[in-house]
């Protein structure tokens, strides 16, 4: 009979290996401005990191399916709701970034404004305008209930890994703000002088995409410290 094989994901083991995949996927589209890939089909469809429902997209919803099922590993052996609760709200991200449910309905928002609302309203992308706010008063919530059992298994190095993926979450959400908002970014400009407007547009897109990979990866590697996810195939 054969031994089954066996997946661990610990700490370390997630720290290397995600940030070396999300560093490629953002190293690659930065090389597209020096080799011209959008000629080949391979990068435009399946590793563009702008771009939905590719290999880097994918990505990202592992890691959130993966944060999630940490917390409801927690939420089974504590039995305690607040964890299942946190559970479903990743599992939730990690659908909203493969299927883009707050840019849709971003874009409702956008249709049904008025006008006079318009010029005195909003400057960037309408999704923020409700879900900033919701997913600013979760992450609130659970940076504070997952610290506190960090500090229960005194686990200083999780607690900051758990704050700088937040951290670098709230870093996307305002790279996000100011692309959505209609300037031609003076100061990048100047910087990558030779770039259009969309050029600068999709290099902020590519840089907060990844952004968002390396948060993820973060919060998971801290959640690890309280709960190895193994992972076996018979």
């Amino acid at each position: 009979m054969n031994n089954p094989f066996i997946i661990t994901l610990n700490t370390k083991n997630v720290l290397i290996s995600f940030i070396t995949i999300s560093l490629f996927f953002l190293a690659l589209f930065y090389s597209s401005y020096i080799i011209d890939l959008e000629d080949y089909y391979l990068f435009n469809d399946y590793f563009d990191i702008t771009r939905e429902k590719n290999i880097p997209t994918f990505f990202s919803f592992i890691i959130m399916i993966l944060v999630a099922w940490v917390y409801f590993l927690l939420y089974k052996e504590k039995n305690r709701w607040r964890w299942l609760i946190i559970s479903l709200f990743f599992l939730y991200l990690g659908f909203d970034d493969m299927f883009e449910i707050h840019e849709h309905i971003g874009s409702d928002i956008g249709e049904v404004i008025t006008e006079e609302t318009l010029k005195t309203g909003f400057i960037s992308y309408y999704w923020q305008v409700i879900f900033v706010p919701i997913f600013a008063l979760f992450g609130l919530f659970i940076a504070y209930i997952t610290s506190k059992k960090l500090w229960e298994k005194n686990s200083i190095m999780g607690i900051f890994m758990l704050l700088g993926g937040f951290a670098l979450y709230a870093i996307a959400i305002l790279l996000d703000f100011y692309e959505g908002t209609d300037t031609n970014f003076p100061i990048l400009s100047n910087i990558f002088y030779t770039l259009t407007k969309n050029g600068i547009v999709d290099l902020m897109r590519a840089t907060e995409e990844a952004i968002e990979m390396l948060g993820g990866t973060l919060i998971l590697a801290s959640l690890l410290k309280l709960k190895e996810i193994r992972i076996t195939f018979n």
